[in-house]
C-alpha cells in the first residue's frame, strides 16, 4: 500500500490524497507521470523531487521514514510491507506512578507470544528490544515506552506507532477495552481486567499465589492480541477511500 500512498509526500495531505485518488492518480508511478496536471509547476517539482527518497526508503526498509511522514491515522499504511517486522507490546506495572516497576512485558512477533516476568526472565527482554524493527503499542508514548526506557536504562527506542492516536484519528475513542467492545471482541473470565486488577494480581503473586501470575499473563496476552486486531481495523479505515484493489494482509 505504500507505493499507492500519496500523503507520505510533503505537501500532500490525506484530504488531497483522496482527491488525487478520485482523479485516478493511484500510485507513486501515476504521481510521477501526472503531477503537472494536478499541481502548479513549482509544487509538481517539489512533490516529484521526493520520489527518489521515498523509493530508497522503501528499498532500505526504513519504516521510521514513513512513520515520520505519514499523518496521524494513516501511519499503518506501512503494514503490508512491514507486517512481518511489526512487534506488538504491552506492559504491566506495580502501579501507575512514574517510579513503579514493570512486572510483565508481553509481546507478539511473527505470530508468537513472548512473556517476560519480573524476577524470572525480565532481563532477557533487552535481547528482543534491540531486534525490534517496528513497535506498536496502545498509549505507549505516555506509558509503556517511558517505563521500559527507565527500567532498562535505554536511550533510544525502535520506530513506534501508538495505536491510541491512530484510533482517535478515526473516531475510536476510549481505552483499549472500550474499543475492543466496538470491534466485537469478547474476553474470557481469566482475560478480563484493567490496570488496577493487574496490580492486584501481581501483589497476590508476590505473596505466593502462583495462579495470580497465570491470570495476569492471560490478561496481558489478551491485550497484546487485541493490538493486532485493532491495527488491522485501523489499516482498513485508513485505506477505505482508495479506489482500486487493496493489498491483502
Amino acid at each position: 500500500m505504500l507505493t499507492r500512498t500519496l500523503c507520505c509526500f510533503k505537501g500532500i495531505s490525506a484530504e488531497a490524497e483522496s482527491s488525487l485518488w478520485r482523479k485516478g492518480c493511484l500510485s507513486w508511478r501515476h504521481l510521477a507521470l501526472s503531477a503537472c496536471r494536478h499541481f502548479s509547476k513549482a509544487k509538481a517539482l517539489a512533490v516529484t523531487g521526493q520520489l527518489p527518497f521515498c523509493e530508497t526508503a522503501l528499498e532500505a526498509r526504513a519504516a521510521d521514514f514513513f512513520i515520520g511522514r505519514l499523518p496521524c491515522g494513516h501511519k499503518l499504511r506501512i503494514l503490508p510491507e512491514f507486517q512481518d517486522d511489526m512487534v506488538y507490546l504491552d506492559i504491566e506495572t506495580t502501579g501507575l506512578e512514574s517510579r513503579a516497576d514493570i512486572t510483565v512485558i508481553g509481546l507478539l512477533r511473527r505470530g508468537l507470544i513472548e512473556t517476560f516476568v519480573r524476577g524470572v526472565n525480565l532481563h532477557d527482554f533487552v535481547r528482543v528490544w534491540k531486534d525490534i524493527s517496528v513497535l506498536a503499542t496502545f498509549n505507549g508514548t505516555r506509558f509503556d515506552l517511558p517505563f521500559i526506557m527507565r527500567e532498562f536504562g535505554l536511550s533510544v527506542h525502535p520506530p513506534h506507532i501508538d495505536l491510541l492516536h491512530e484510533a482517535r484519528a478515526h473516531g475510536l475513542t476510549g481505552g483499549l477495552k472500550e474499543i475492543e467492545r466496538l470491534l466485537g471482541v469478547e474476553r474470557t473470565t481469566d482475560e478480563v481486567g484493567n490496570g488496577v486488577e493487574a496490580v492486584r494480581l501481581w501483589q497476590q503473586y508476590a505473596a505466593g499465589d502462583d495462579e495470580a501470575l497465570v491470570r495476569l499473563i492471560a490478561y496481558n496476552t489478551c491485550d497484546v492480541r487485541s493490538l493486532v486486531l485493532l491495527t488491522r481495523h485501523i489499516w482498513r479505515l485508513s485505506c477505505q477511500n482508495y479506489r482500486a484493489a487493496q493489498p491483502s494482509l
